[in-house]
């Protein structure tokens, strides 16, 4: 039997196939124009952009061009955990209701097709004591019949900050700690290794960052396949649009320093991004804008680093918070056009998981709007977004190769 990252590759690769095949025959009527810098707004839709100038070192073209075609269903998630905040530390949590947490993810829960949720801050700080935590977790979540994601954080301890063969061999210990849980399908390691100013967040801030996300895919891969693990899927993401001068000498670097050692070993990479209230601050569609990220992180980026089209992309992370100044409305309209988007164009960009970030506010009489990025308020009470999620992850969980809407 083939793993299962092998199978979902499969799957995946006649209806890119055909997408690129289609978008191959098209004439625009913009296809002797000049290209377009980035229109990470999404001002522009795939029809309306003409095609990139080759060649483009710094990706920094608009890579929409391709249309809307369908593939296998994605599969839907959520962020159960606290969300860090950009800085050196995370603000007050409100205390969690686990009976309450786990009734609300029973009903994001489709009845048809699976539902994820993603564990964040596995430190590497924490050591035993953190591994015996997020087993815990996986295992409650595990009963509810949810599969579990997990976010393996090189965060060392000052004395270990860039110990490369401490953080191998504890990759390896979450590896053994985790595999033997079948609902634990995937591991992403590091997090957002191209930003290097937030410690509580990002792995970046932290010495051979680069060498731990390349170094401990590779491991993390061998170790899984060692012991058997095959649902185990390993993978990695970045931060899109934080430094998007820098982003395509990142991609490039991981995959000078990784080679076909690495690209071999990465079953999906993902990408983490806040249209509206990070990068790109404003927008002007924000489901079009969720498309600009895919395409020049599909066509232009994962190239830099050895990753072809039949490497899945996971959106880890994409939000949109309430605060003063922004309205649970907006968030109703941003959670909406992410979710159809993705949809649609999960042919086209080889898209298989989407995780909302987050499921609960971290504090929501808390002003700072990085304490409201849930679905429900701090309290449990939904907001609109929550019930339009569950609705519309039921609706696309029944697709799997239909047409697109």
């Amino acid at each position: 039997m083939k793993p299962r990252s092998m199978r979902v590759r499969n799957r995946s690769m006649s209806a890119l196939a055909v997408a690129c095949a289609s978008a191959s025959t098209l004439v625009f009527a913009t296809a002797e124009a000049s290209a377009i810098p980035w229109d990470a707004q999404g001002a522009l839709r795939w029809h309306q952009t003409p095609a990139p100038q080759l060649p483009d070192p710094g990706c920094t073209q608009s890579y929409d061009t391709l249309p809307p075609f369908p593939g296998r269903a994605i599969e839907w998630g959520v962020g159960p955990l606290a969300a860090g905040t950009a800085g050196s530390t995370q603000g007050q949590v409100v205390p969690e209701n686990a009976a309450k947490a786990d009734a609300a993810l029973r009903l994001l829960k489709p009845g048809r097709g699976p539902f994820s949720v993603r564990l964040n801050r596995l430190f590497q700080s924490d050591g035993e004591a953190g591994i015996a935590r997020y087993r815990d977790l996986a295992r409650r979540f595990a009963r509810l019949g949810l599969d579990v994601q997990l976010q393996v954080r090189y965060h060392p301890s000052d004395a270990d900050n860039g110990d490369i063969s401490k953080w191998l061999a504890y990759v390896r210990r979450v590896v053994q700690a985790f595999g033997p849980n079948r609902h634990v399908t995937a591991l992403q390691i590091t997090n957002e290794v191209n930003l290097t100013f937030s410690p509580n967040t990002s792995d970046g801030f932290y010495l051979n960052a680069e060498d731990a996300l390349v170094q401990g895919v590779i491991a993390a891969q061998r170790e899984a396949q060692r012991l058997g693990h095959r649902q185990l899927e390993i993978g990695f993401n970045f931060a899109y649009g934080f430094n998007p001068t820098q982003d395509a000498a990142f991609w490039r670097r991981i995959g000078q320093k990784g080679g076909p050692q690495f690209s071999r070993a990465v079953d999906w990479a993902g990408i983490d991004l806040y249209p509206g209230t990070f990068f790109p601050p404003t927008v002007v569609d924000f489901g079009n804008s969720l498309v600009e990220g895919l395409a020049v992180t599909r066509r232009c980026l994962m190239p830099l680093a050895g990753l072809g089209r039949t490497v899945p992309i996971k959106i880890e992370e994409i939000g949109y918070p309430t605060a003063p100044g922004r309205t649970e409305a907006t968030q109703l309209g941003a959670l909406e056009g992410f979710t159809r988007a993705a949809h649609r164009f999960r042919g086209t960009y080889n898209v298989d998981g989407f995780n909302w970030f987050g499921l609960r506010d971290n504090d929501s009489a808390n002003p700072n709007f990085q304490s409201q990025y849930g679905l429900l308020r701090s309290d449990y009470s939904a907001k609109p977004a929550f019930d339009r999620y569950r609705r519309l992850v039921r609706r696309f969980s029944r697709w799997s190769r239909g047409p697109w809407r």
